[in-house]
C-alpha cells in the first residue's frame, strides 16, 4: 500500500522540511503526512474522524489500523497464544507482566514512519523492543499502548570494502557476531547473546573490546531514524551532526532507530571465561582488578569484569577476563591468573561463543533490577563496596531463588580517550576523570512479596556508597544508562550542559515532543523513570 505513494509522498515531506527554518514547520498536519506516506486516512473511518477530534478509544483506532493498513500478520492482538508467546519472551518478569493494547512488528523504516504518524494522529502511546532487556517493566513495553517490536528489522550487511555493516535494531548480539564471523570480522557491541543491538547502543554499550576501539556509540558511523514526523534522515558527523551527537548515549529521546551502521574490526579467536574464587582471596582479587584498571592502556586487548556474589550462603567473586587475541597467558592479566580459582572456563574461543556463556548467567524468568554507580578507581574504595554490598545482603539473603551480585568493571583511560571520537558524546566523561570504577549492582528473585525489601537493599548500597565516595573525594555523578534502576535521573547525571543540549536537540527534532509524552517509557530527559525512590 506505501509503494509509490510513500515514495512522492517522502520527497514532498523533505523538501517542505528542507525549505523551513526548523526541522518539523510548526504547521505540520499528520493527516496531511499520513496520506504522503500512502496511509488513505479517508478509507479507515475511525482515523478519519479523528481528523478534528480526538478519542478515548485512542489505542483500538491505531490497532486496528495498523491490521487494516498492514495486515493482521504484523499485529498481535490480546486473547491470542501469539501474544501470550511475545509477551512472556521479556527477559524480566517485570516487563513480561506489562501488557499493552496491541503488538507492532514493522518489517522496514517505511512502517515505523506510518506507526509514529498513527500515534500522534490518535494520541495513542507506544514503546518500542529491540532486545527487551532491560530490568523493569515500561521500558521497552507499554500497558494499554502500542509495543513496537522491531525483530523484522534484522538486516546485517556488510559494505563493499567490508569497513562497515548496516545492522538493524532487531537483531541480538549473537545475531551479529555469527553473521560477521566467518568474515573473521566483528563490530563494538553487546556481551551477552540475548541483549538487543539498539538500547545497548543508544545507551552507549561497553564492549570486550573498548580498551581498543571504545564504547559501541563510539564506533557507530551513522543512524537511521525516524523522526517524530514520520520521515527518516541519515544522521552522521556530516549530516545532522547535532542528532548524531545525541544519539551516542541519549536513548530513545530522539526517534526511532532502524539502521546502526557499525565500524567493523578484524576479530577472530579471542580468550575468555570466568573464574570463580573464594572469599579468602578477595584482597588478592581487589588488588588485581585494580592494577588491571590503572594499567589498561598498556596492553588494551585486555578486559575484566568483577562481580561479588552470594550463594548457598557463601561469599565469592566471579573474575570474567578477555583478552583479544587467542593468547590463553596473556602477561597483563598474570597477576588475576595467579589466584587460586575453584572454577575456571576460560580458554580460547570466539565472540560469539564468550557472549553465549555470558548468556546463561542472564537466565529469563525472575524479577530483576539494576543499579548503576561511578565512582574514581581506588583500591580500598573497591574493598568499601563489596563491605557495603554483602552487609545490605544480609538483610534479604532469605528471598527465594535470590542471586545478588555487585559488578565492577573499570572505565579506562583507554575507554575515556575514544570517547572524544567524532565529536563527543553527551556522557559528559572525560579522559582527565579517569580510570573510573563502574558499579553494577543486579539481583535476580522469584517472589513480587520481596520486591520492596530488595529494592530498598539495593537504594541502601547506592547511597552508602555514593555518601563515602563524597567524602573521600572520589565520587562522579555518571549514571550508566544500561545498568541504571527505574529510580535513578540517568540523563541529568550527563552534566546540566550536555542534558540542556540534548532538550535542544530533541526539541528541534521533536518539537511536539512525541518522544517524550506518546513514548514515555525508558529514560527520559527530565529525570527518573519512577521519583519514589526506596
Amino acid at each position: 500500500m506505501l509503494g509509490k505513494a510513500f515514495a512522492i509522498g517522502f520527497l514532498g515531506a523533505a523538501a517542505t522540511s528542507a525549505a523551513q527554518s526548523t526541522f518539523e514547520p510548526s504547521d505540520f498536519n499528520v493527516t496531511e503526512a499520513l496520506i504522503d506516506q500512502g496511509v488513505n486516512v479517508s478509507a479507515i473511518p475511525a482515523l478519519e474522524g479523528l481528523v478534528e477530534r480526538s478519542s478515548s478509544s485512542a489505542c483500538s483506532i491505531a490497532c486496528n489500523s495498523l491490521q487494516i493498513i498492514f495486515g493482521s500478520g504484523k499485529v498481535i492482538t490480546q486473547q491470542s497464544s501469539a501474544y501470550d508467546t511475545f509477551t512472556a519472551s521479556y527477559w524480566s518478569v517485570q516487563q513480561a507482566s506489562v501488557d499493552p493494547y496491541c503488538v507492532f512488528k514493522p518489517a522496514k523504516s517505511s512502517e515505523v514512519s506510518v506507526l509514529v504518524l498513527l500515534s500522534r494522529l490518535t494520541q495513542c502511546p507506544f514503546a518500542v523492543k529491540s532486545g527487551g532487556h532491560a530490568a523493569f517493566g515500561g521500558a521497552s513495553s507499554i500497558q494499554g499502548g502500542i509495543t513496537v517490536a522491531l525483530e523484522k528489522i534484522n538486516e546485517v550487511t556488510l559494505s563493499a570494502d567490508k569497513k562497515s555493516a548496516s545492522i538493524g535494531p532487531g537483531n541480538t548480539w549473537y545475531d551479529v557476531y555469527t553473521r560477521l564471523e566467518n568474515q573473521n570480522l566483528a563490530v563494538i557491541g553487546g556481551r551477552v547473546a540475548a541483549i538487543g543491538v539498539g538500547g545497548l547502543t543508544l545507551g552507549g554499550g561497553i564492549s570486550f573490546f573498548s580498551n581498543l576501539y571504545g564504547w559501541a556509540c563510539d564506533n557507530v558511523l551513522s543512524y537511521e531514524v525516524i523522526t517524530a514526523s514520520g520521515l527518516p534522515i541519515t544522521a552522521s558527523p556530516t549530516s545532522f551532526p547535532d542528532l548524531y551527537w545525541a544519539l551516542r548515549g541519549g536513548g530513545n529521546n530522539f526517534g526511532i532507530v532502524t539502521k546502526f551502521t557499525l565500524s567493523t574490526i578484524s576479530q577472530g579467536k579471542m580468550w575468555g571465561g570466568g573464574r570463580l574464587i573464594l572469599e579468602s582471596n578477595f584482597p588478592a582479587v581487589i588488588t588485581a582488578f585494580y592494577n588491571l584498571g590503572k594499567n589498561a592502556a598498556q596492553d588494551p586487548n585486555a578486559a575484566q569484569i568483577l562481580s561479588f556474589a552470594f550463594a548457598q550462603n557463601t561469599k565469592f567473586a566471579s573474575a570474567d577476563l578477555q583478552y583479544a587475541k587467542p593468547v590463553s597467558n596473556a602477561p597483563i592479566l598474570a597477576e588475576y591468573m595467579a589466584i587460586p580459582a575453584i572454577q575456571d572456563s576460560t580458554r580460547v574461543r570466539s565472540l560469539a561463543d564468550l557472549t553465549v556463556q555470558f548468556n546463561a548467567s542472564n537466565p529469563n524468568g525472575l524479577r530483576e533490577t539494576y543499579w548503576a554507580a561511578t565512582f574514581k578507581l581506588d583500591k580500598d574504595f573497591t574493598n568499601f563496596i563489596q563491605t557495603v554490598f554483602f552487609d545490605e545482603i544480609n538483610a534479604i539473603a532469605d528471598a527465594p531463588a535470590l542471586i545478588p551480585a555487585a559488578t565492577l568493571q573499570v572505565i579506562t583511560v583507554p575507554q575515556l580517550e575514544k570517547m572524544a571520537l567524532h565529536g563527543g558524546n553527551p556522557l559528559g566523561l572525560s579522559a582527565s576523570m579517569g580510570p573510573l570504577i563502574l558499579l553494577n549492582l543486579n539481583m535476580m528473585w522469584s517472589s513480587n512479596s520481596d520486591d520492596a525489601r530488595i529494592l530498598k537493599a539495593n537504594s541502601n548500597i547506592i547511597r552508602r556508597t555514593v555518601a563515602e565516595a563524597k567524602k573521600r573525594g572520589l565520587a562522579n555523578d555518571y549514571v550508566y544508562m544500561n545498568y541504571a534502576s527505574q529510580f535513578q535521573a540517568v540523563v541529568p547525571s550527563y552534566g546540566s550542559g550536555n542534558q540542556q543540549r540534548l532538550k535542544s536537540v530533541a526539541a528541534k527534532y521533536d518539537p511536539a515532543g512525541v518522544f517524550q509524552n506518546l513514548q514515555p517509557g525508558y529514560f527520559k530527559l527530565d529525570g527518573a523513570p519512577d521519583g519514589g525512590m526506596p
